[in-house]
């Protein structure tokens, strides 16, 4: 990522003074031969680390220049602060501030660079030039939108819902109005995710450098392909907080790839690790995560056998997604506002739906709603795992219309059997929920499951992003937890309620016998015994005092 200073005399007056100051320090003066062969999947003329002191200033001088090179890409690359990048011409925007930055440079003759590190602390940059030929794009050649004349970074922005990369046209050397750049250049954006939840140093600087030739960017990343509704030079991906991600730019000739140039790559955490990039961070969520996880175990293995508890959970979590999901639209509420609105919406739609079974009692009408919650959590699986890129799915009518056909696909098939359907639900959802809670401990992310669907239904211009969520080694531990639970609740269910009915009577037909009315002198029916009567065959039992408070048994 970089940011930008508006110009100023005092900026460029600073500039030039520590141009001076940094010429009298020897141990800021580093010189970079540039003598290496660059070839086709190789641009990298030099690559390695450097220490930058705080509140220093380094001077980078390029010599032994190889001949047939062109022109020079200059990067610099810090992992957390700030670092600021120009060279000796001191014209106007000439110099570009942040993590991800570089400046185009040619070489002759050839340009001195300088890094300026206002931060307090002593800062680990990475260094890389990368030569280009005169037949290859100059990566943001043709800006419109950037700081600089030519601007061969990316600019990165995130929310907590999606991630935009940007990158500046560029520009073919037989066209230097870019007046054809659609015609002669094509953009290929790539993606490497980090380690989830890792905010190292060395793991940043690591991915990044699989990402700096082409070589390395074919191998280690992953294409981002370009929406319909989106411009060839920005990409909208889904936001993962807390899983870093980098990305990079590559400038094709659109008829021959031998020919390219590649952009400075950038990266993201979807979040800042210096302010802390913890999603649960206020007690009203930690409290919902914490009961969710025992409600989950509660239905993966108790569900079926307290029937009646079932319903009023699975009726108070709708009431809590629709809350959750439609409330957004019309308010903007902090979220514990927003759970506790929820909360109460869910416990209203819990009475509710335990109030149907209490006075109804069918249970294929009960379970539907169970099974409807299984095809919910099935459709956004599809939509979760779903090759990037899917147009169908771009489309908000085409993509409800498959996602609801799903939910009812999966619960009319279920229908005749009510009674596995009904543990399997209980078992399926209730470890999903136990996940879902661990999942904000453990790091994974398959709380996005569930997350990116209401985000489809919230979020503005998120039928444009590019999913592809990250699977790694917490992933797969939470997917393996997530089947073991599932499999043993509802093996332990289904042993468990053998041989008994497989659904209870409703509440209201099991009415408690009130004692029959005594007073002063009077003697109840208590005690009535059968009375066996011979009529010449086998005795008949009769009763007598029967009625509708006659006990079942």
């Amino acid at each position: 990522m970089f940011h930008t200073s508006e110009p100023s005399y005092l900026s460029y007056l600073l500039l030039f003074i520590a141009t001076f100051v940094v010429v009298s320090a020897d141990n800021a003066n580093i010189t970079i031969p540039l003598n290496k062969t660059i070839t086709l999947a190789d641009k990298e003329l030099y690559g390695d680390f450097v220490t930058i002191k705080s509140n220093s200033v380094i001077r980078l001088s390029l010599t032994d220049i190889n001949k047939y090179v062109h022109f020079i890409i200059f990067q610099v690359h810090s992992h957390l602060y700030n670092v600021t990048l120009y060279n000796n011409t001191l014209t106007q925007n000439s110099f570009i501030s942040g993590t991800n930055i570089g400046l185009y440079g040619k070489v002759k003759p050839p340009d001195t660079y300088y890094v300026i590190n206002n931060n307090t602390i002593d800062i680990k940059l990475y260094i890389s030039i990368h030569g280009y030929r005169s037949s290859d794009p100059i990566p943001g050649g043709c800006n419109l939108e950037f700081p600089l004349y030519i601007s061969p970074f990316m600019y990165v922005k995130y929310t907590k819902d999606m991630i935009s990369v940007d990158a500046s046209s560029a520009q073919h050397p037989k066209d230097p109005d870019c007046l054809g750049v659609n015609k002669l250049i094509t953009m290929k954006f790539y993606r490497l995710y980090l380690y989830e939840r890792n905010f190292g140093e060395d793991s940043y600087f690591e991915g990044l450098r699989n990402m700096m030739t082409l070589a390395k960017i074919q191998e280690n990343g992953d294409e981002v392909p370009q929406t319909l509704r989106m411009k060839f030079l920005r990409r909208l991906l889904g936001a993962y907080p807390g899983t870093g991600s980098i990305y990079v730019a590559v400038a094709y000739h659109i008829l021959n790839n031998s020919v390219y140039s590649i952009y400075v790559p950038t990266h993201t955490y979807a979040c800042s690790p210096l302010e802390g990039c913890e999603i649960l961070d206020d007690i009203t969520s930690q409290f919902f995560c914490a009961a969710l996880f025992f409600i989950g175990l509660f239905i993966c293995y108790f569900g079926h056998r307290f029937f009646t508890t079932e319903m009023f959970l699975v009726g108070m979590f709708s009431g809590i997604l629709i809350t959750y999901t439609i409330i957004p639209m019309w308010t903007d509420l902090d979220r514990p506002a927003l759970l506790f609105a929820s909360g109460m919406s869910g416990i209203f739609m819990g009475a509710i739906w335990l109030l149907f079974w209490w006075f109804y009692g069918i249970p294929v009408l009960s379970v539907f709603l169970s099974t409807m919650y299984l095809g919910y959590v099935l459709a956004a699986i599809v939509y979760y795992r779903a090759p990037a890129g899917p147009t169908i799915f771009e489309n908000d009518g085409t993509f409800w219309t498959i996602f609801v056909v799903l939910m009812l696909l999966t619960a009319v098939s279920l229908s005749p059997v009510t009674y596995l359907s009904n543990i399997l639900c209980c078992a399926f959802l209730g470890a999903y929920a136990t996940v879902f809670a661990l999942d904000h401990y453990i790091g994974s992310n398959l709380k996005y499951i569930v997350i990116n669907t209401m985000r489809r239904a919230v979020v503005e211009s998120f039928n444009n992003a590019v999913l592809a969520p990250p699977y790694q080694w917490r992933d797969a531990i939470a997917t393996l937890l997530w089947v073991l639970l599932a499999t043993s609740g509802f093996l332990f269910q289904h042993y468990h309620n053998r041989g008994k009915p497989p659904f209870p009577p409703p509440p209201r037909s099991i009415s408690t016998r009130m004692p029959e009315p005594t007073s002063y002198g009077t003697i109840g029916n208590r005690g009535r015994r059968n009375v066996s009567v011979e009529t010449g065959g086998d005795p008949t039992i009769v009763d007598y005092n029967t009625n509708e408070r006659t006990p079942l048994l």
